[in-house]
């Protein structure tokens, strides 16, 4: 016989907070009053629960639970509060409910488990009303059925509320993926404003010039003082040369294209390539602007 999983802490929270609750709701918990009696089907919509409990009369007794739900602009609030919460979010996509939710019902003017003078009960069997004594017992026995479902699964307490855990998911993934797209436009624009800004103030035009553009002259050769930006932004670039500290890093990560003989011939011409490349540009950085081409550079 499999070994039974120990509750989570979470899961005995809620099956306590829910204990709570069928007792303000009048529930009977006396395992002796409610024998015999058995939720034979529970059927759970947005904002109702239906079951059928039989054992208590000869007919079974239909049972309906309403449930006061959200208006869809609570629902925006409640989940743009959940959003906001890194850790909320962790623990909904893990499939725990954190408990810190209730409090969050309570600031958009909900309640996740509402006062008996919310909810609404109805019993009856066949066409006819129920005795007072059994319709208690069948609404007690099914709320202990909800209450083993809600401990093993408290994502049932939402949709009571009117949403369902895909739904409550979707619309807090959509919102963040919302706002980290608003955040990259954000940020996408303060780098083109710097970036105008920079370059502005990069290629701002002389004196001369500035006051050529006022009497007219619009042609190129009036700027052309200003064609590589300003002299003293030049000068303050600096640069720094090295040589590479892994040789033919790129071309050692891709390998020979295969491993052919004309494979590993055109990978050994490569790295010749890369060598001479890499030599001559090293010998150009360091050259004089008046040295002569060399031989290489003449031919062709």
């Amino acid at each position: 016989m499999a070994a039974r999983t120990a509750p989570s802490t979470s899961a005995l929270a809620w099956a306590r907070r829910w204990a709570e609750f069928t007792h303000q709701m009048g529930s009977s918990t006396d395992p002796a009053a409610l024998r015999g009696l058995r939720v034979k089907r529970l059927e759970m919509q947005p904002g109702q629960l239906l079951a059928q409990v039989t054992g208590g009369t000869r007919v079974p007794v239909q049972v309906e639970i309403r449930f006061p739900t959200l208006t869809d602009e609570q629902w925006e609030q409640l989940i743009a509060a959940l959003g906001t919460q890194a850790l909320f979010v962790a623990q909904l996509l893990a499939g725990t409910m954190p408990a810190e939710i209730e409090q969050l019902f309570v600031e958009v003017g909900g309640t996740l488990l509402p006062c008996s003078a919310v909810v609404e009960q109805h019993c009856t069997a066949g066409d006819g009303p129920v005795d007072p004594v059994v319709a208690r017992l069948a609404l007690s026995v099914t709320y202990a059925q909800l209450g083993e479902m809600v401990a093993e699964d408290p994502w049932l307490l939402l949709r009571l509320h009117g949403r369902d855990r895909q739904q409550v998911l979707a619309a807090i993934q959509e919102r963040r993926n919302s706002e980290a797209q608003e955040l990259a436009a954000r940020s996408v624009a303060a780098d083109l404003e710097w970036g105008s800004a920079e370059q502005h103030a990069f290629y701002t035009p002389t004196l001369s010039t500035a006051h050529a553009g006022t009497t007219g002259d619009t042609r190129l050769e009036g700027h052309l003082a200003d064609f590589w930006g300003r002299r003293r932004v030049i000068e303050a670039a600096h640069h720094h040369l090295a040589l590479p500290t892994v040789e033919l890093a790129l071309l050692r990560r891709l390998g020979p294209p295969d491993q052919t003989v004309e494979g590993q011939a055109a990978y050994q011409q490569l790295q010749e390539i890369y060598h001479r490349v890499t030599q001559r540009a090293w010998e150009m950085a360091f050259s004089s602007a008046t040295e002569p081409e060399d031989a290489d550079s003449q031919e062709g």
